[in-house]
């Protein structure tokens, strides 16, 4: 399984929040390291996709659809801040 970046998520971030979420800032909740989704290491290549602390490996962002229905969580970044509209 090869790793991508954040951008590869773009495209389904922005049907399901109607924006650019690539530059949407993030904490992560293991090590503390901050920055955007665009830097998050992703790999899709299994159901769904899953979205990594590029410092520490740890979960932050995960989503896949099922029948028409997406299923996000972000166990590893309570903190985000919205890019600007």
């Amino acid at each position: 399984m090869r790793p991508l970046d954040g951008n590869a998520m773009a495209g389904v971030m922005h049907d399901l929040f109607g924006r650019d979420m690539t530059t949407m800032g993030y904490k992560c909740t293991s090590c503390g390291r901050t920055g955007v989704v665009a830097e998050m290491v992703v790999y899709m290549s299994g159901p769904g996709t899953v979205a990594r602390c590029r410092d520490c490996d740890a979960v932050l962002l995960m989503h896949a659809e099922r029948h028409g229905m997406y299923c996000i969580d972000a166990p590893g970044m309570p903190q985000t801040v919205l890019p600007p509209a």
